[in-house]
């Protein structure tokens, strides 16, 4: 964050009191109004661009809220999904276990019967 930014300084103050870390979802959603906040403000020194309405960046603060929410349910789908492949996978490597020990234990009985036959 720029250091001349009031904006970025009012930020870092609040992460700092509240112990934000700074890989927080909150944080790269103030990113984005900042960014969005720098976008208007370039439009400001354009005097044939009007400025974002308030119901524009309402819109998209709407928008980021809405994508957002379906980010954290993809991410929650996710999360189970690879759960339930570490879940799956135990339960093969535990299957494969016990094959194996049976084969052993046939191989064993084939060795000791055909010791016998011979």
């Amino acid at each position: 964050m720029n250091a001349d930014d009031p904006l970025a300084r009012a930020i870092s103050d609040w992460q700092r009191t509240h112990h934000i870390a700074d890989g927080d979802p909150m944080i790269a959603a103030l990113e984005l109004v900042r960014i969005y906040l720098k976008h208007s403000r370039e439009t400001d020194n354009d005097s044939s661009a009007s400025p974002p309405s308030f119901e524009d960046f309402r819109g998209t603060i709407e928008l980021l809220d809405r994508l957002s929410k379906a980010f954290i349910h993809q991410a929650t789908d996710l999360v189970a999904e690879l759960r339930r492949f570490g879940q799956n996978v135990s339960r093969i490597n535990r299957a494969r276990f016990i094959t194996h020990c049976v084969f052993v234990g046939l191989g064993a009985l084939a060795g000791v019967l055909i010791d016998r036959l011979l």
